[in-house]
């Protein structure tokens, strides 16, 4: 199940196919070895989309459906983002292909549309985004049981997908004295409830965003031994813990340890009571599971 965008260009316009296989490279992602399909995945929200280019049709229902158009040639590039995935995907995809079609000066011909238009369209910011995410969410409901699908809320995992998204902004921003970590999320095995999860190590100061449960990996040496130790800890128990040291951090609802104070919680950090063992309290979740609407 997927949503796919035709792009065309006016006649005359004089953009080649290799000038947009180029600003795909440099601007995207590079190309796989057939120089046909530019795959784009990011390894810090994992969003992941594609845009492909394709030998002219020579079937005569599709040189109807596709080529035909009296003002628009057809580039023959398409882009291609699956269903059944967190409304955020569309939030990164589509901010890339709004800017993708406005810089180009191109066309798009959408079949998901309910517009019948008799010619490709330039369609205004988000338009796009909004008809995706309306059939992702339909889709999403109808086939949750189906495809035994996990839902986790469409706010918080907008907001924690934002924060992914800037993650390396914030670490240059703040420098090497301070941990930003990824939010990822894990399916509860006791619940099967998806729940949002960061790893924080040896008391590092840390910028925390709103996540849903923490992996605290300890390592500290005790006597002549060095002891290691990890677990996992609800956010509500880092606050009650650390919130003398959690100052407010202003982006996304983030929570920050200073350097100054990170010595300060060593012992209480090394202390902290492990509320669940890693391997059986949850397991990774992959992208293709999580959606943000619950079944009809």
């Amino acid at each position: 199940m997927s949503f796919d965008l035709y792009f065309y260009k006016r006649k005359r316009q004089t953009i080649s196919e290799r000038e947009i296989g180029d600003y795909l490279t440099n601007n995207l992602t590079p190309s796989n070895e057939g120089g046909n399909q530019w795959y784009f995945e990011n390894e810090d929200t994992e969003v992941y989309f594609s845009f492909d280019h394709n030998e002219p049709e020579d079937d005569p229902e599709e040189i109807e459906l596709f080529e035909n158009f009296p003002d628009f040639d057809n580039t023959h590039f398409t882009f291609n983002i699956n269903f059944l995935r967190p409304n955020f995907f569309g939030l990164e995809a589509f901010k890339f292909v709004d800017k993708f079609i406005s810089e180009l000066n191109l066309f798009v011909l959408n079949p998901q549309s309910n517009v019948d238009a008799d010619n490709p369209l330039k369609y205004c910011e988000e338009e796009l985004f909004n008809n995706w995410a309306a059939i992702n969410l339909g889709q999403s409901a109808e086939h949750f049981k189906e495809f035994d699908l996990s839902y986790y809320p469409l706010d918080k995992s907008n907001n924690l997908w934002n924060f992914n998204f800037k993650r390396k902004e914030f670490q240059e921003q703040l420098g090497n004295n301070y941990f930003v970590p990824g939010v990822f999320y894990l399916k509860r095995l006791d619940t099967n409830d998806t729940v949002s999860v960061l790893i924080w190590s040896e008391h590092l100061p840390i910028l925390f965003p709103a996540v849903d449960f923490v992996l605290i990996s300890k390592r500290y040496k005790k006597l002549f031994k060095i002891i290691e130790k990890s677990g996992i800890v609800s956010s509500e128990t880092i606050i009650k813990n650390f919130g003398n040291y959690l100052d407010n951090y202003n982006a996304f609802d983030c929570k920050i340890i200073h350097p100054v104070d990170a010595h300060k919680l060593k012992d209480i950090f090394n202390g902290l009571k492990m509320e669940f063992k890693v391997k059986e309290f949850c397991e990774r979740i992959g992208m293709e599971k999580m959606v943000n609407t619950l079944p009809v």
